[in-house]
């Protein structure tokens, strides 16, 4: 169905990305104005108002075009069901949200009473992420608001300090390492690519077999083979990776043995010299 504009509340705080991407509006103006049709953007009714939950940029582009009014997909639902759809809005569909835009999701979701209390897993399905994004950013919320240790005056306490822990017979704690957020960044784009590189294959049987001159039955089959083959595949890889660790620790204690048995072959060789 069609809506009009003016109908649509904006104000549901139910913009999931970190900003509107002005090039992408004029981008879809564009598209509008060529008469291409878009996919309906989606609101949310309450029985009085249309709170939109995704489309900020289509809504703006009939805007800009002039339109009074766009093709809808109504959901009966509040407010606040509208913001919760709103978190994983252009997870598979649009323009690909950057890492900032999956991060103020995960963020908004983490910041809200409710929802802070799920699980990672809980919270990655909700925002349309991995788990480690949502690992990473709560970890980066609790460092945040973890009370910081008083900071010694000067270093001359901070060695009394030590020497008063030593000469009492008891260790001093090791120092933590320090948290890097660029190298969990890393891993969780690894892992997303990975995830994406899966759905990717996912989708590519699915058309190869809707292809195929087959019955339903005989395709749903196919498609359960393809699937378990590639489970299949997926153990074997990991078996792999298993074994070249291992390989790689064996050959790393290896050398470290060697080269312990050359130094103490040399120790021996010139403690016979010093006796000759």
């Amino acid at each position: 169905m069609r809506l009009e504009l003016d109908k649509i509340r904006l104000d549901g705080d139910t913009q999931p990305r970190e900003s509107i991407i002005e090039e992408l509006v004029k981008h879809y103006t564009e598209l509008v104005l060529d008469g291409i049709e878009m996919t309906p953007v989606t609101v949310f009714f309450d029985g009085k108002h249309y709170w939109l939950g995704d489309g900020f940029h289509r809504y703006h582009a009939h805007k800009n075009a002039g339109f009074n009014d766009i093709e809808v997909e109504v959901i009966n639902g509040t407010k606040r069901k509208a913001w919760i759809f709103s978190l994983s809005a252009n997870g598979r569909h649009g323009m690909p949200r950057t890492l900032k835009d999956r991060r103020n999701s995960v963020m908004r979701a983490l910041n809200d009473v409710e929802l802070s209390g799920k699980s990672d897993r809980e919270l990655a399905k909700i925002c349309d992420v991995s788990r480690m994004t949502v690992g990473r950013v709560r970890k980066e919320i609790e460092l945040a608001n973890a009370p910081q240790p008083e900071k010694p005056e000067t270093k001359e306490e901070t060695k009394q300090e030590t020497e008063q822990v030593i000469t009492a017979g008891v260790e001093a704690p090791a120092p933590q390492e320090a948290y890097d957020p660029k190298e969990d960044m890393l891993k969780e784009m690894a892992a997303e690519h990975q995830e994406m590189a899966k759905e990717n294959a996912k989708l590519k049987d699915q058309l190869a077999i809707k292809q195929l001159p087959a019955s339903e039955d005989a395709k749903a089959e196919i498609e359960t083979t393809i699937k378990d083959l590639r489970k299949q595949v997926e153990s074997l890889d990991r078996e792999l990776r298993a074994l070249t660790l291992s390989r790689n620790d064996y050959q790393l204690k290896n050398s470290d043995l060697l080269k312990q048995v050359s130094y103490w072959k040399r120790r021996a060789e010139k403690a016979e010299k010093a006796a000759a």
